[in-house]
């Protein structure tokens, strides 16, 4: 598809590379000349400087025949604005970034006068995804499938773990939990296992179940952690916004600690309930006046990750709090889980999984994708599929007689509400929703994992 995106930011860029990677045509729209330098020297995309509000400039990037124009620029009002004037080109979908939260609100109120097709909030969805961890403290990571139902939590073992020197056929049998292990990180080394794997102490596992039987695992493991009942977040941007908005509604307890006195004075009239403290969370004098040793949650979601990484660091050797750092720079990913953070998140990539998800959702009608997460620091992807026709060669068979792709696990099913960890005498049947693990492939139908 031909791809236009307006905005080489952080976001823009990171898209650019993604929809270029996946075989897309991609125009790239900004009035930065070195910014647009850098990714055409790094990536096989089109660059054209000017503003993209221009009509002119637009109809240099041939909007006019594009399949999705993308506006992610840092304002919102002109993402809009982008998107608007786009369609009235003849572009056949759009796509906004909006971050504001008054602005956010009124969406779905405005979408089709303004001819929007999706609108993405980096913000909001980084506080959902921060939401998740908190909620499940054992976990690195949690992602979500079906609306909840199937959960994928990634997981790091412990050297006194019972689950130590077995293998996941051995544990499978002992336990009546109803879980698989899907995908398995040691080292720099990235496994999808079979049942004669055996785990080792460090490795980081990724788990699906449904969140009671996740709950069931950890109790098996012996580390289930108290819930969390208070949670300091260092940074009063928006992320925080929308993450203290939720927390509270859960009847937690929330500290914020920002610099910004302003910031300050917002967010404690916009939420009175919680302590706003103006202070610079790096002095780690402060952070140990304020309680960060009797926290039960710590979250670092300031605009540098640096300062994430460092605060992290300071809480983690100094309390038993649910660590949780945000970072966008793609090559401190690897580098924070060998510094002992393993509960990283990265909006940039939540945006780009957001997208990803719609584009290949527009390639095929017959087995939709409802949602793509990248694990294990982005290296595995996981995929659901919602079966929507009788699939020849793949519906009504069991999955031990068909040939899947090497690297490939089906590693659960729902069906009717319920969800179904399959094994070789499982069958796919219509309206299932099926997710894939895949280490090597990108798929949009899921006939694609058959070899």
């Amino acid at each position: 598809m031909k791809m236009v995106i307006i905005g080489n930011g952080k976001a823009g860029s990171s898209l650019a590379s993604m929809l270029s990677n996946e075989g897309h045509d991609v125009t790239v729209i900004d009035i930065n000349t070195v910014a647009l330098e850098k990714i055409q020297n790094t990536e096989d995309v089109m660059c054209i400087e000017g503003n993209g509000i221009d009509a002119d400039v637009q109809k240099d990037a041939s909007v006019n025949k594009a399949d999705m124009v993308i506006a992610a620029t840092h304002r919102d009002e002109v993402n809009l604005l982008c998107c608007l004037i786009a369609r009235k080109l003849g572009a056949k979908r759009t796509i906004s970034r909006v971050r504001n939260p008054e602005y956010y609100k009124q969406i779905d109120f405005i979408r089709e006068d303004l001819g929007l097709s999706m609108a993405i909030n980096p913000e909001g969805i980084t506080a959902d995804e921060i939401l998740r961890v908190l909620i499940t403290p054992d976990a690195a990571k949690v992602e979500v499938f079906e609306k909840g139902k199937m959960e994928l939590v990634e997981y790091k073992i412990p050297d006194n773990s019972p689950i130590l020197d077995c293998s996941l056929l051995d544990i499978y049998k002992r336990t009546k939990i109803k879980f698989l292990i899907c995908a398995v990180q040691r080292d720099s080394e990235i496994y999808i296992p079979g049942g004669n794997f055996v785990l080792r102490s460090g490795d980081r596992i990724n788990i699906a179940a449904t969140h009671k039987d996740i709950e069931q695992f950890f109790k098996m493991c012996g580390s289930i952690k108290d819930k969390v009942k208070s949670c300091m977040i260092v940074g009063g941007g928006r992320i925080c916004y929308y993450l203290t908005k939720s927390l509270l509604a859960m009847g937690m307890h929330v500290k914020i600690i920002e610099k910004d006195i302003e910031k300050c004075r917002q967010l404690a009239q916009l939420f009175p309930k919680a302590a706003v403290i103006h202070g610079d969370g790096t002095d780690q004098d402060m952070l140990t006046e304020e309680g960060v040793q009797d926290a039960d949650a710590f979250v670092a979601i300031t605009g540098i990750d640096e300062e994430n990484i460092i605060m992290s660091l300071y809480a983690k050797s100094n309390s038993n709090a649910k660590v949780v750092t945000k970072i966008n720079r793609e090559s401190y990913v690897g580098l924070t889980s060998q510094i002992g953070l393993d509960c990283i998140i990265s909006p940039k990539y939540l945006t780009t999984n957001s997208v990803l998800t719609y584009v290949r959702s527009l390639d095929n009608t017959e087995s939709n994708i409802e949602s793509i997460y990248h694990i294990v620091d982005n290296r595995v992807e996981a995929a659901e599929f919602k079966i929507r026709e009788k699939l020849p060669g793949l519906i009504g068979k069991p999955l031990k007689d068909l040939k899947i792709k090497k690297n490939i696990l089906i590693c659960s099913i729902v069906r009717n509400r319920h969800v179904i960890i399959p094994d070789g005498n499982t069958m796919i049947e219509l309206n299932d929703s099926v997710v894939v693990i895949s280490k090597e492939y990108r798929f949009s139908d899921i006939r694609d994992i058959l070899d």
